[in-house]
């Protein structure tokens, strides 16, 4: 069915049947759950792995990733996107590469300088867009922040399974364009605050 027939279907009485879709609104939101549920049982896998890699980490952590796309085309396919999912699904995601840069460092796969940098820049990304929100400026993942994103992503997951030296060089990839989009991010936040400074400049001005 397609169209009106998704808005609505008048039936032979006259009454109108609910959009179908509406019933699922409530599946974005259950699969960050899920996505965030487990993160536990991925930090148990990974400290009771013995090996420099964990194939079963791997593969679970690639799961508990690919929810992450899968909840966002959902939520955009039923129009079904909330308040909380756009706090807890970036949200489920730091703490998704967290868990894996953990990990990593406790399989004693890299040195602990990369984690640390990584996690480090959420930190920092996370606290600055809360603090900008409470200021009235609403700063939003763009397209290179997904990037770095999903290359953070690919490279942690990478590690966990591959001990090949290209995974360490797509981390490091991963850490260069994430600190590249954390100055980006900087300096957007910077023209924000500037132009709302000047629009208060402004608007005193013309009272005055």
């Amino acid at each position: 069915m397609r169209g009106g027939a998704w808005q609505g279907v008048r039936v032979t009485n006259g009454s109108v049947v609910q959009n179908p879709a509406r019933r699922l609104r409530w599946l974005p939101n259950a699969l960050t759950i899920a996505r965030l549920a487990a993160l536990p049982l991925l930090l148990v896998v990974l400290v009771r792995a013995t090996a420099p890699t964990s194939v079963t980490a791997g593969v679970l952590f690639g799961v508990i990733g690919a929810t992450d796309f899968l909840d966002g085309r959902v939520a955009r396919a039923l129009n079904a996107e909330s308040a909380f999912g756009r706090i807890a699904d970036p949200l489920a995601d730091r703490l998704l590469v967290a868990v894996g840069l953990v990990g990593l460092l406790l399989l004693n796969r890299v040195g602990w300088g990369l984690p640390v940098i990584l996690i480090g820049r959420d930190v920092v990304l996370m606290l600055g867009f809360l603090l900008l929100a409470r200021a009235g400026v609403l700063m939003r993942v763009d397209l290179a922040g997904k990037i770095s994103s999903a290359l953070t992503m690919i490279a942690t997951g990478g590690c966990l399974v591959f001990a090949g030296l290209w995974v360490e060089v797509l981390l490091w990839l991963a850490v260069v364009l994430a600190l590249a989009t954390l100055v980006h991010y900087v300096a957007l936040a910077v023209r924000h605050l500037r132009g709302r400074r000047r629009a208060v400049e402004d608007s005193g001005s013309i009272v005055a």
